[in-house]
Parts: C-alpha cells; sequence; structure tokens
C-alpha cells in the first residue's frame, strides 16, 4: 500500500508557478515536472508533459493491445517501455506545442517520475528534478542530475562541494522539450516496509543540503506536513523560485 503527498508553492519572488505535479494512487503513479521558459511558456510544458504521462501510463495499466509509437524493446521490462514511452509522448507533445506557438519557443521541463507495481518502484528523471529514498534513518539519492556541473563533478573536473555553488549548476544537458533524441534512463527499486521516497524540485535541493532534507523526514509521521515544512525551509532560505515535493510511503500490504 502507498501513503502519499504533495505540495508545490509557487515562492517568494516569482508571480507563476511553473511547477506541475500529479498523485494518481489508483495507477501508482506519482510525476514532477518542472517548467523553464518565458512567458508562462514552462508552466504549459510542464501541465503537457504530466498530462501527456498520465495518459499514456493509464493505457499501459489496461489489459488490453497498445500501440507503441516508438517501438517495443523486448530486451528491457515491461514498466520500462511504459516510461520510456510516456516520456518521450511528453517531449513529443512539449516540441510540437512550442513549433506551434513562437511565444511557447524554447519551453521545456524537468521530469521526475515514480510508478510502483506490487513491491517494486520504478522510476526515471530527466533533468535536475531528483527522487531520494529514505530507508532506515538514511537519506540517500537515487537519481543522477543531468546538469554540466554534475557531469564536470563525475569526471573530477570540481568536487561536489564546488557544483553547489557554481554559476552554471542550473544548466540542464537533458529537458523535456529538447529537439532530437532524448535518451530515458529507467530504473528500479524493491520496497521495504516504512521505505520513504521523495521526489522534487531543484529549488528544494539548491536550498536544503541532503542532511537537512532526512532531518525534516525523520520521524515525521504525517507526509503533508513534511511537505509543507520542506518548502517552508526552501522558501527561507530563499524562495527564489517554485518548490515542489512529493512524499510517498510504502507499508506492506
Amino acid at each position: 500500500m502507498i501513503e502519499s503527498a504533495g505540495l508545490s508553492d509557487v515562492g517568494r519572488r516569482r508571480q507563476v508557478n511553473e511547477d506541475s505535479f500529479l498523485i494518481e494512487e489508483a495507477a501508482s503513479l506519482f510525476v514532477l515536472a518542472d517548467g523553464m521558459g518565458g512567458h508562462a511558456a514552462g508552466e504549459v510544458a510542464s501541465e503537457l508533459a504530466v498530462n501527456a504521462i498520465s495518459d499514456f501510463v493509464s493505457l499501459a495499466n489496461e489489459p488490453h493491445e497498445m500501440t507503441w509509437p516508438f517501438g517495443f524493446n523486448v530486451r528491457i521490462p515491461y514498466e520500462y517501455n511504459v516510461l520510456k514511452t510516456a516520456v518521450l509522448l511528453a517531449n513529443l507533445k512539449v516540441t510540437q506545442s512550442a513549433e506551434q506557438k513562437s511565444q511557447y519557443a524554447g519551453m521545456g521541463c524537468t521530469l521526475c517520475i515514480v510508478w510502483i507495481r506490487a513491491d517494486t518502484a520504478f522510476y526515471c528523471a530527466v533533468g535536475d528534478s531528483r527522487l531520494y529514498l529514505l530507508r532506515r534513518g538514511e537519506l540517500r539519492q537515487l537519481t543522477e542530475d543531468d546538469t554540466l556541473v554534475y557531469e564536470q563533478v563525475k569526471q573530477g573536473i570540481i568536487s561536489a562541494e564546488e557544483a553547489k555553488s557554481h554559476r552554471l549548476r542550473h544548466v540542464v544537458t537533458r529537458a523535456v522539450g529538447a529537439r532530437g533524441r532524448l535518451d530515458v534512463d529507467v530504473k528500479e527499486l524493491t520496497l521495504q516496509p516504512a521505505d520513504l521516497l521523495l521526489l522534487c524540485s531543484d529549488r528544494v535541493t539548491d536550498k536544503l543540503s541532503d542532511v537537512e532534507l532526512c532531518r525534516l523526514l525523520v520521524g515525521s509521521a504525517d507526509l503533508k506536513e513534511s511537505c509543507r515544512s520542506i518548502i517552508a525551509a526552501a522558501n527561507e532560505a530563499g524562495g527564489e523560485d517554485n518548490s515542489t515535493t512529493i512524499l510517498l510511503k510504502y507499508r506492506a500490504s
């Protein structure tokens, strides 16, 4: 069984919330999208992406024949195919809309998706929205940031500490809305009772360290209140951008 809660906040300096999120407990699908682009285009991109993913995963949950517009890879699990296709469809929706309306040119969004089937969480991320696991009091980041700075950290060019304040830390190397091929890496995690999953936008992790996030989550029984606490802390630390969190708690049935 999955217990969930989500919250999004415009922050202290923005007029428009360009983040979108989806909680579909019946389908065990959870999506967070952080929009990018001027003239409210980021808001449009994130909403288009979330809706496209929801529509396709809903089809995949039904026992009937499906069309796979980008093909079906028999070498990987069904769930991997579903999430990869859902993200590619989202990318197509966003790029087509950007081409049709000049005010949407260049819009896009980052994504973080969790789809739970039985005791397994299938997940993927595009951009710098993140997924964390809190297990037995320890917080671990499950996704990798698709950013220029993170690539430099992996190559040993800069340290993880230097990356936190790097002026180019928000330059993403992958995003929904990009033309050309979009690679989607799907992974899975076998859940254990009391596992807590946190999906969050980059403004949350910009302002709060993993240690601070862990402190806010450990011992909290109310997921909605935990979401409020995380966003309040991010706003207190600056609140320059929108902040969004989704929390999922797994309980063995």
